[in-house]
């Protein structure tokens, strides 16, 4: 490649273009830090009391088999009646924190009903798709 596209991809490691962005928001001044954290390792672990079994099947239908170590201990603190802040990485699992105990409790009532309030009108829409997926409903 020659031009301008030759600095975009390459080999492994670091991505050139973000090497290029970086570089951008550093000189406009609109980044004043960068830091690249290592992988870790993914921690599983079950909650307290099993997931019904038709929330269980529809997760195994999208791929998950256990849940990451901070959902299975959000489902436990929701189940207490505590509430949670959950912070993580970009990624992480977020949605199912907060999907696992609506739809729990929405198979256990099918007349409850759950309200989602969220700050941005961007992040709004991929959780309510997100938690029609694990019950087979299309979004």
């Amino acid at each position: 490649m020659t031009g301008r596209g030759a600095a975009i991809g390459g080999g492994g490691g670091r991505s050139a273009i973000l090497d290029v962005l970086e570089q951008i928001a550093l000189r406009d001044g609109q980044v004043v830090h960068v830091e690249s954290l290592a992988a870790r390792e993914a921690a599983f672990r079950d909650p307290e009391l099993p997931l019904p079994e038709a929330l269980r099947e529809g997760l195994l239908r999208l791929g998950v088999e256990r849940l990451y170590t901070h959902q299975a201990q959000t489902l436990d603190a929701v189940r207490q009646g505590r509430h949670v802040v959950v912070v993580t990485g970009t990624a992480s699992g977020k949605t199912l924190c907060y999907n696992l105990p609506v739809l729990e409790g929405v198979l256990a009532d099918t007349g409850s009903r759950a309200l989602y309030l969220f700050p941005t009108k961007a992040l709004a829409h991929d959780p309510v798709k997100a938690s029609k997926r694990p019950t087979g409903e299309r979004p």
